[in-house]
C-alpha cells in the first residue's frame, strides 16, 4: 500500500492506534499493538483484524490478556511503515505526542470522521446519567487525553462540523473533550457512529427511554 492512499479504512485504523495503540520496533521486528478491555473489546478487535487484513494482507496474532488488558498485535513491517510514515509516534511517550496526521486532516470530513470514530471506539467513553430524568438517559461522549494538541484538534474539527464540543482540563489533570445531550448523540450517530459494539450495546439498552 502506498502511503498516499488515504482510505476510510486506513483513517479508522489510524484512529484506533491514536486512541489506545502503539508502534514498536527493535530494527528487525515491527509491531503494531492495541490494548483493550478483556470482556468488552474482543468483538471490536475482531473487526480491527478484518480491517488490518484488508489494508496490509496480514493477520494479527491471537489475542491474549496481559497485565489485565486484552492485547491485539500485528507483526508487520508494512503496517508499521505506513503508520510511522503518517507521523504516529514510535515507542514510549506516544500518549503525550500523538496527533491526527496532517495527511488525514487535509482530507475532507468524509475521511476525518472515520479517524475520530477509531479514537473514540478505543479510548473514548459513552455514558448515561440521570440529570433531571427518572432514568440514566442523558448521554455524554467523552475523550480524555494527555495530548493537548490532540484535544485541540478534536475540539476544532467537531466545532467546524456542527458539534457542540466542550473542552476542559490542563497539563496536570489531562484534557477532556466532551459532547453532551441527546441531540449531540443523535448527530454523532448520523455523522460519525461507532464500530465498537460496547458503545452500541449501551445505546440499545436505553432505546426504551431515548
Amino acid at each position: 500500500m502506498k502511503l498516499t492512499e488515504i482510505s476510510p479504512e486506513l483513517c479508522e485504523f489510524v484512529g484506533a492506534i491514536i486512541g489506545n495503540g502503539n508502534l514498536w520496533t527493535d530494527g528487525s521486528r515491527y509491531r503494531v499493538e492495541i490494548t483493550g478491555h478483556p470482556q468488552f473489546d474482543k468483538e471490536y478487535f475482531n473487526y480491527l483484524s478484518t480491517i488490518a487484513y484488508l489494508l496490509f494482507t496480514k493477520k494479527p496474532y491471537s489475542m491474549r490478556v496481559r497485565q489485565r488488558g486484552l492485547r491485539w498485535r500485528l507483526q508487520s513491517k508494512d503496517a508499521f511503515t505506513v503508520l510511522a510514515g503518517l507521523g504516529l509516534p514510535v515507542g514510549k511517550g506516544k500518549s503525550y505526542k500523538v496527533t491526527i496526521p496532517e495527511q488525514i486532516l487535509q482530507k475532507n470530513w468524509d475521511f476525518i470522521r472515520w479517524t475520530i470514530r477509531g479514537i473514540i471506539d478505543t479510548d473514548g467513553t459513552l455514558f448515561f446519567s440521570k440529570k433531571t430524568y427518572d432514568h440514566p438517559i442523558y448521554p455524554t461522549i467523552e475523550l480524555r487525553t494527555v495530548s493537548k494538541k490532540l484535544s485541540n484538534q478534536l475540539e476544532t474539527i467537531l466545532l467546524q462540523n456542527g458539534f457542540r464540543a466542550r473542552p476542559r482540563g490542563n497539563e496536570k489533570e489531562g484534557f477532556h473533550v466532551a459532547l453532551y445531550g441527546l441531540e449531540m448523540l443523535k448527530r454523532w450517530m448520523t455523522e460519525i457512529g461507532f464500530s465498537n459494539p460496547k458503545h452500541m450495546n449501551k445505546i440499545q439498552a436505553r432505546k426504551t427511554f431515548i
